[in-house]
């Protein structure tokens, strides 16, 4: 495969080789911070070894065509825009295309054919070669990511479904210019789309059995099936240009190797814990923690104080071990230790027993105040808040809305320092309750569009009986409410995510 050099650039991803395993690309990662020369320093680098030339290293993210002649890369600047190259492995020469703004991403699959054509979706399927730009109109809800085959005559892609549409797998013949619906599931977004290099079978992610599986479709529409039934689901997965294998990781991380013409799995590695994105946490607030493998099954603390491990996994914040209140695969939820200030290591502890389990650790800022209201999940409003009505009979919904008025009681994380702080892992108070030490104020945005209506704060503190969150109680104002009231609050330290709507009757 040739030799890699050294660089500056880490978090490598996306591998790819081409057909006979002789040549390979991938991506790395380096965010530069802080100085002028930061301002045109690319982001990502592609690294391709194998090639005639050798080895080279190219500005931008890369996906390379099944044949390894050819290279899309893009994405190489802190600007918007796609940025497309097209470069020829062979000869050296570079196709440099016009900049476009991706609407979904670029497939994780195949989007490079043989003869360098590209495919990918921003508001158009957009097909770019060394040489023409090919845009083709969408009618179909929110299309998501697009595959091709090695002779650039077929198209797979995903659609996500509204505008009259279901979630469904799309395909387009090239040279007939006609797209038609492969796959539709009526209840769950169809993803993730593969298709082999000879445009026969379309291997795909979709969850409308539950946990998200594999299936398979011929691109003449038949023999659609199910071919994994994992407990925990499948969180990636990938397949051979021949159809033949596919690899997928279970919710669980463990990696499977799957014959697709038989059936017969096999598992080539144990468990294989990963975190999600680092955020910043705010002492004595619980925050839930995304990742994978964490666990095998789900754990749930029992009793106060809270636990300092659940089912073998526990969470260290600057080494201190933090109170859980769940394990599960790809979750924990945990409360921020009071006396964390300023700047947190976090670490997560698990049983894995996998060679290549990385160090779950990640140094995050914790400022002493955070606010943030919690979301209410299924909300309509990309910022609905987590509000129950006056005298606790429901949730404040688009289907039951607040009315002018009226007392709602708010719950978030990270609204400050209080005046009575309970020991870590441990209900708050009732009687008397934590108070904010820093006084919250809030207010409304009439339904004019124009005035501001001052908003009464009747408690700010910790939520009585409840670890890590806050509860706000407010007093709607009386009259000229919109009925997605939008609530803006201050109080101590950073206020940015201190807002969010409200379903509201309007008077």
């Amino acid at each position: 495969m040739g030799q890699f050099s050294l660089s500056n650039y880490y978090s490598l991803s996306r591998p790819e080789t081409n057909r006979d395993g002789t040549v390979i690309a991938f991506t790395g990662q380096c965010q530069c911070v802080g100085g002028a020369h930061c301002l045109n320093a690319p982001l990502w680098q592609t690294t391709v070894a194998g090639t005639t030339a050798g080895s080279l290293e190219a500005p931008g993210k890369g996906r390379l065509s099944g044949s390894g002649r050819y290279l899309l890369v893009y994405g190489a600047n802190t600007t918007p825009g796609f940025y497309a190259s097209i470069m020829d492995l062979q000869t050296g020469q570079t196709f440099e295309r016009a900049p476009y703004t991706p609407y979904g991403n670029v497939g994780t699959g195949r989007v490079v054919a043989d003869d360098g054509t590209v495919v990918f979706i921003d508001s158009t399927l957009t097909l770019l070669s060394p040489t023409t730009v090919k845009r083709i109109p969408l009618a179909y809800g929110s299309p998501g990511e697009a595959v091709i085959d090695s002779a650039a005559r077929i198209v797979v892609y995903s659609v996500r479904g509204g505008g009259g549409s279901l979630p469904s797998i799309h395909i387009y013949l090239i040279a007939e210019g006609q797209d038609k619906v492969l796959a539709a599931f009526p209840n769950a977004d169809s993803y993730a789309p593969y298709l082999t290099a000879d445009g026969r079978r379309v291997m795909f992610l979709s969850g409308t059995s539950g946990a998200p599986q594999i299936y398979t479709i011929g691109t003449d529409g038949s023999e659609l099936r199910q071919v994994t039934h994992e407990a925990s689901g499948v969180t990636l997965a990938a397949m051979s240009d021949d159809g033949k294998v596919a690899w997928y990781f279970s919710g669980e991380s463990r990696l499977f190797q799957m014959n697709l013409d038989t059936g017969d799995v096999k598992q080539r590695m144990g468990a294989t814990p990963q975190i999600g994105e680092p955020f910043p946490i705010a002492p004595g607030s619980t925050y839930s923690l995304s990742g994978t493998g964490f666990s095998d099954e789900s754990f749930a603390a029992e009793s106060y104080p809270l636990p300092r491990s659940l089912g073998g996994v526990s969470v260290s914040v600057n080494g201190v071990f933090a109170p859980i209140y769940s394990v599960a695969p790809r979750q924990i939820v945990f409360q921020t230790p009071w006396d964390t200030d300023q700047t947190a290591t976090v670490e997560v502890h698990t049983n894995s027993t996998s060679p290549f389990a990385p160090q779950l650790r990640f140094l995050t800022t914790a400022p002493r105040s955070l606010a943030a209201f919690l979301p209410l999940a299924g909300s309509l409003e990309a910022a609905g808040l987590l509000a129950v009505h006056q005298n606790w009979e429901a949730l404040v919904a688009a289907s039951l809305p607040a009315r002018p008025g009226e007392i709602l009681h708010l719950y978030g994380t990270g609204f400050g320092s209080v005046d009575r702080t309970p020991a870590d892992g441990t209900p708050a108070p009732a009687d008397p309750p934590a108070r904010t030490v820093a006084p919250i104020t809030c207010s409304v945005l009439g339904a004019d569009s124009v005035t501001q209506l001052e908003v009464p704060v009747l408690f700010a503190g910790l939520a009585p009986g409840l670890v890590g969150y806050y509860q706000m109680d407010i007093r709607l104002p009386a009259s000229n409410l919109s009925a997605s009231t939008q609530l803006n609050c201050k109080g101590e330290g950073d206020n940015s995510n201190f807002r969010g709507s409200i379903a509201v009757t309007p008077k």
